[in-house]
């Protein structure tokens, strides 16, 4: 009998399992003005394991050689912009762990973001702020594979914090696509405000996500 391949059995498995993608970032802005912005990009080990155990491979997972192969997020794009970029390995999970320091007041810097559109740096203007995504199911047709992926990751979210010293107030929170416009609603956590998109929205789609200040 042919044996599943791991990666199909990994996406079988997303259906019974919530969390088999976790996007979290967190953006806050320190005493002398510099933002501070950190992606962290994970995927349970337990799929990874659970998967194997199907295959019936009987090997055990190499993760450390996962890194090298294809992942959600290109920490390359980031390397303008002075980041740390770290591994992330632990009992739990595997993935990328991304931080910054960026200083808005700078020109350079802004006119580096504003020609950039790299995902997950935020551009300030005026009395909004647009986070730009990278449809992370890349150039295939929407209407095969990442149709069947996004089903499969339909538990996972993309959460944002996002410190009320970057914005004050926020009347309205937009996601745009391609296709159109669509509110996001959040939650107000008193010292920052937390912002969550299920993660098929980004896998099937560029979006540019929108935050207004009243």
């Amino acid at each position: 009998m042919k044996k599943m391949p791991l990666v199909l059995i990994m996406f079988i498995l997303c259906i019974g399992l919530s969390g088999c993608i976790d996007i979290f970032q967190h953006i806050t802005k320190d005493g002398s003005g510099i933002h501070r912005n950190t992606i962290k990009v994970t995927v349970s080990k337990t799929i990874f394991a659970m998967a194997n155990g199907f295959s019936g491979s009987g090997e055990d997972i190499d993760y450390e050689k996962l890194f090298d192969e294809s992942t959600p997020l290109d920490v390359k794009e980031y390397s303008p912009f002075n980041a740390t970029v770290k591994t992330v390995n632990d009992t739990m999970d595997i993935g990328y762990l991304v931080d910054m320091n960026i200083d808005y007041q700078d020109r350079n810097t802004v006119n580096k973001i504003n020609r950039s559109n790299t995902s997950f740096i935020p551009k300030y203007n005026g009395k909004h702020i647009i986070i730009p995504i990278a449809c992370l199911g890349g150039d295939a047709d929407p209407s095969d594979d990442n149709a069947m992926t996004a089903a499969f990751l339909a538990t996972g979210k993309y959460r944002l914090a996002i410190s009320k010293k970057c914005i004050t107030n926020i009347e309205r929170i937009m996601i745009k696509t391609a296709e159109g416009e669509t509110d996001s609603d959040f939650l107000d956590l008193y010292d920052e405000y937390l912002v969550e998109i299920p993660i098929p929205i980004i896998f099937m789609n560029d979006i540019d996500l929108i935050i207004y200040s009243k």
